[in-house]
């Protein structure tokens, strides 16, 4: 019995046939899309809000993806976004049989000539402007869904409270609302995603601790508010300015280190104050100008410019003190200060020692003898008086610096 050789093209053209019998093959062509798009739009009009009843409102669907927070500008309250919204509803005019038109399901449509919602950013930095532009398409399938997803960079208004600066968190809020339309025609029913990250690019200063979106009806208003909760980067004014400060501050108490006559107290004194009035103007030109919300590091700064006017002041009254004449005799208040500096600094004190008058001694030579081990001091120049001056000053404003820069700071970090 003869076999029939089949060939290999023989083989490759009954493959292809069969094929074709299984699968059946669709496409649409520009002929579809033309005869789609014409039928839709003979009537349609993108001025009349797309419900069939004008009665009911339409559901509009607001979702936020955010690309990068691009400045939070504390002087002028402001926080700047790059993002785009993502906004679905459904559009009642828009559908259509895709059996019709080659299984045609989606189209992609210029917004210029399609209905779409009048949202506008309502706590903006600038006037209110369109969403999206001409280049821009929206997404629609045979059921009438319309996607549009407007990229923009957002300007919105932020309320700071700067008191914990810079160890501060602030909540900023971007607010979205539909601005000719009541409620009872376009209703933010939902944000189904919230807010999301689109390519997210970390921002050198903040950092985004959560995000949560809310939708409110005030009134015949209807507004979905995406929130951003923030935390400062505090490292770099930390190393920058804090540290600079605190560092000012002890160098203020080494003031009364300085001896008297080495003549160089009132000008360390002075270089210093001035030091913490450059530090507060560089603060100032960091912080809005409001008087609500004081932050903790400028009230620092104001403590330590008047610890440094406290120093002028007793430096130059100890100066005065340590250049009067020696002749002129100490008070029983100084006398009393400095054995008791004496008695804390646990120096031995000279003792007293009286002796019977000899009629033979010549008073005058008595006044005229000089004072020696043997015949110990019996009063105090003013020269101790400026050391106990200095004793009580450091570690009084040691002290109360210590603890001052302990509590203020815990504060602010807290």
């Amino acid at each position: 019995m003869n076999v029939p050789c089949v060939t290999y093209p023989t083989m490759k053209f009954l493959v292809t046939c069969f094929s074709i019998w299984i699968c059946s093959v669709n496409s649409q062509t520009n002929e579809n899309l033309k005869t789609l798009q014409g039928d839709l739009f003979a009537s349609y009009s993108s001025k009349i809000r797309p419900v069939i009843n004008q009665l009911e409102p339409l559901q509009l669907d607001v979702s936020f993806y955010l690309s990068s927070v691009n400045e939070v500008n504390e002087v002028k309250e402001k926080m700047v976004t790059t993002g785009y919204l993502e906004l679905s509803w459904t559009d009642e005019l828009l559908k259509w049989t895709p059996a019709d038109y080659n299984n045609t399901e989606v189209i992609f449509v210029p917004q210029n000539d399609v209905w779409k919602p009048d949202l506008v950013l309502k706590n903006g930095f600038k006037k209110f402007e369109e969403l999206g532009g001409s280049f821009y398409y929206l997404y629609i399938d045979y059921e009438g869904s319309v996607i549009w997803m407007p990229f923009s960079v957002f300007e919105s208004r932020c309320s700071m409270n700067i008191f914990n600066f810079p160890f501060d968190i602030q909540s900023c809020d971007i607010k979205f609302v539909t601005w000719s339309h009541f409620a009872e025609q376009i209703e933010i029913t939902k944000s189904s995603k919230g807010i999301n990250f689109y390519e997210y690019e970390e921002n050198a200063v903040w950092d985004i601790l959560d995000t949560t979106s809310e939708i409110k009806k005030e009134g015949r208003e209807s507004e979905v508010k995406f929130t951003f909760k923030l935390r400062r980067k505090s490292q770099y004014y930390v190393m920058n300015i804090i540290l600079p400060v605190i560092f000012l501050g002890y160098l203020n108490i080494l003031v009364f280190v300085i001896p008297a006559d080495a003549g160089e107290k009132m000008s360390f004194s002075v270089t210093v104050f001035l030091s913490f009035a450059v530090f507060l103007t560089i603060i100032s030109t960091l912080l809005p100008t409001s008087s609500e919300n004081i932050p903790v590091l400028a009230m620092y700064l104001v403590i330590q410019l008047v610890n440094g006017v406290f120093a002028l002041v007793i430096t130059a009254f100890q100066l005065r003190l340590r250049h009067r004449d020696d002749s002129e005799e100490v008070s029983g208040i100084w006398v009393k200060a400095i054995r008791f500096q004496q008695k804390l600094r646990c120096k031995k004190m000279n003792t007293v020692i009286v002796k019977p008058f000899d009629s033979n001694s010549n008073i005058d030579d008595l006044k005229s003898k000089p004072k020696t081990d043997e015949n110990p001091d019996l009063t105090f120049g003013w020269n101790h008086v400026a050391s106990t001056i200095d004793f009580f000053a450091f570690w009084s404003f040691l002290i109360t610096n210590i603890i001052i820069t302990i509590a203020m700071f815990s504060v602010a970090a807290s």
